[in-house]
C-alpha cells in the first residue's frame, strides 16, 4: 500500500504554524524536517513518529535536494503516511514546487498545507507594512542568492514604487544595494535589515539604500532586507513579540503535560521570553478506581482539573446517571478545578483559601467536625458511651489504611470534652514499585473511599465517604 506525503509550511516563528499543518505533524508516521523551524513543533510529533532532519540552514545543508526527494519517496512507497516540514512555506524558495514534481513522476500522492511566509510576517513583526495605500501598492519578494546562478533584472527591480523585499540577502547586501541603485533606484530609499525575526536574538538595522550595507555589515544570518518608503515605519513593532516585555533575553523550556507546557510556554512568550513547551508526560486515567456506585459517598474530592475531566468521562462511558450523585458534596482543591467542574453541571461546596492539598484536607476536616458535632451524640456524631481509647482505635485504624496507600493521616483531639477534630494531610508519593519502573511512575493523591470521618467510632455511626481522583504520569511512549 502506497502511502502519501504533505508539504506542511510550518511558518516563521513559534505559534506561526496553521492548525491544518500542527494537526498533520501529530498524524505524521515519517517528519522529514527543515533546520529553520520552531524546535518546539518536533515534540508535536507521536513518540513512534521517524524524524528526519533535512538541513536547509543557509550555508550547512545537511541534505541535498535530490537525497530529500528521494528519501520522501522512499518513505511513501513504504506505506508511511509522511510530513515535509519546512520553514515559512513551502513554495517562497522552499523549494517544495521540486518536490511536488518528483513525487507526481513516482506517482505519490501529495497534498500542500500553505504557511505563513517570512516575507511578509517579519517586516509585519518589526513594524514594516509590505503594502500601504498611498506609499506602496505592490510588492516583490526576490531571493538574495540564486540556486541557478541566474541573474536578477536589477533594472526592472529598481524602476519598481513598491516594497522589494529580499531573502537570504544578508550575504549579498553590498551586491545588491550597489546594483540598485547602479540601475536607478536613489541611494536616499528608506532601507532595513531585520534579522533573526521572532527570536531573543532578532535585530533590526534602519538606513538607507546606500548606508545599510556599511550598517550591517557584521549582521548575522538569516535576515531580510526591505527597500522602499515603508522601511522607514515602526507601526507598533514587537509589542508583543518575543523580543520585547520584561522577560526579554530569557530562554526556558516548560515540561508538563501539554496542556501545562504549551499554556505556560505561550505566557512567557506573551512576556518577551523565548519558550518552549516540552511534553514530557502524559495523564493517563486509572479508571480502575472509580467505583460503580456512589450510593453512601458523602464527599467527592478533586485535585486536579485533569482528575476531575478524567472522573465525567468515565461516568460517560459507563453511561452512569448522574443523579447517583445527587447526595454528594464536592470539594476541589482551586478555582481551576472548581470550573473544569462547573463545566459538569456541579458547582463546589468547598473550596481552601490556600490551594494546596494540606489546606484542602483541613478544610474538609473543620466542615466534617462541624457537621458531626451538630449532629450530636448518637446520631452520627460521638456515640453516646464511647470512650478515648475506642475512638484512638478507629484512628488508628484509618491511619493504617491511609499510611498504605502513600499519604498520612492526623488526628488532633481537644480534652475536657466529646468533642475532638479530624486532621487529613494529604501527601504525593511515589510508592517503590513505580519509581523503579523506567517508563512511569504514579503520583496518587489520597484515595481512601473507607476513611472515618470526625464523630464516627466502630459503634455503628454513619460512615462518611471520600473519592479521591487518581491519575497516572509517565513519559509519553
Amino acid at each position: 500500500m502506497k502511502g502519501s506525503v504533505i508539504l506542511v509550511g510550518a511558518g516563521c516563528g513559534p505559534g506561526l504554524i496553521t492548525a491544518a499543518g500542527l494537526e498533520a505533524v501529530r498524524q505524521a508516521e515519517v517528519l522529514v524536517y527543515d533546520a529553520l523551524l520552531d524546535s518546539a513543533l518536533l515534540k508535536e510529533a507521536a513518540a513512534d513518529c521517524e524524524l528526519i532532519p533535512a538541513g536547509k540552514r543557509s550555508g550547512a545543508h545537511s541534505m541535498q535536494q535530490d537525497e530529500i526527494s528521494k528519501i520522501l519517496c522512499e518513505k511513501a512507497k513504504e506505506g508511511k503516511q509522511v510530513v515535509r516540514l519546512k520553514g515559512g512555506d513551502s513554495f517562497v524558495f522552499g523549494r517544495g514546487g521540486e518536490e511536488c514534481l518528483c513525487l507526481e513522476a513516482a506517482g505519490i500522492p501529495f497534498s500542500v498545507i500553505p504557511g505563513v511566509t517570512s516575507a511578509v510576517a517579519v517586516p509585519e513583526h518589526f513594524g514594516i507594512p509590505v503594502t500601504h495605500r498611498g506609499t506602496a501598492q505592490s510588492f516583490t519578494v526576490v531571493t538574495g542568492r540564486s540556486g541557478t546562478g541566474e541573474a536578477e533584472d536589477y533594472g526592472a527591480l529598481a524602476a519598481l514604487k513598491g516594497t522589494l523585499v529580499f531573502l537570504m540577502g544578508i550575504r549579498s547586501l553590498r551586491e545588491i544595494t550597489e546594483r540598485l541603485m547602479e540601475n536607478g533606484k536613489a541611494p536616499d530609499t528608506p532601507a532595513a535589515v531585520l534579522i533573526k525575526g521572532f527570536s531573543p536574538e532578532e535585530e533590526r538595522i534602519d538606513g538607507t539604500l546606500g548606508t545599510i550595507a556599511s550598517l550591517a555589515e557584521n549582521a548575522p544570518t538569516p535576515g531580510i532586507l526591505v527597500v522602499g518608503e515603508t522601511a522607514a515605519m515602526h507601526l507598533g513593532e514587537r509589542s508583543e513579540s518575543s523580543g520585547s516585555g520584561p522577560l526579554s533575553g530569557c530562554r526556558a523550556v516548560v515540561a508538563g503535560t501539554r496542556h501545562f507546557a504549551e499554556k505556560t510556554a505561550r505566557r512567557l512568550r506573551e512576556l518577551g521570553a523565548e519558550a518552549s513547551p516540552a511534553v514530557c508526560m502524559e495523564i493517563v486515567p486509572l479508571k480502575e478506581n472509580i467505583p460503580k456506585t456512589f450510593e453512601g459517598y458523602d464527599w467527592l474530592v478533586f485535585t486536579s482539573a485533569n482528575g476531575t475531566g478524567l472522573f465525567f468521562e468515565t461516568l460517560r462511558e459507563r453511561g452512569t446517571d448522574l443523579r447517583q450523585l445527587g447526595k454528594a458534596r464536592f470539594a476541589c482543591i482551586g478555582p481551576g478545578t472548581a470550573e473544569q467542574l462547573l463545566r459538569h453541571g456541579f458547582r463546589a461546596d468547598l473550596l481552601p483559601e490556600r490551594y494546596t492539598a494540606r489546606d484542602l484536607g483541613e478544610a474538609l476536616a473543620e466542615v466534617c467536625g462541624q457537621e458531626a458535632e451538630r449532629r450530636g451524640p448518637g446520631r452520627g456524631g460521638t456515640p453516646a458511651g464511647s470512650s478515648s481509647s475506642g475512638r484512638s482505635r478507629v484512628f488508628r485504624s484509618s491511619r493504617r489504611r491511609l499510611r498504605e496507600r502513600g499519604s498520612l493521616m492526623r488526628t488532633l483531639r481537644s480534652t475536657g470534652q466529646r468533642r475532638w477534630k479530624q486532621r487529613v494531610e494529604l501527601r504525593e508519593r511515589i510508592s517503590d514499585r513505580d519509581s523503579r519502573h523506567p517508563d512511569s511512575r504514579t503520583i496518587s493523591s489520597l484515595e481512601a473511599p473507607d476513611v472515618c470521618a470526625p464523630g464516627l467510632s466502630s459503634g455503628g455511626s454513619r460512615k462518611a465517604r471520600f473519592l479521591y481522583a487518581s491519575v497516572r504520569i509517565r513519559k509519553p511512549g
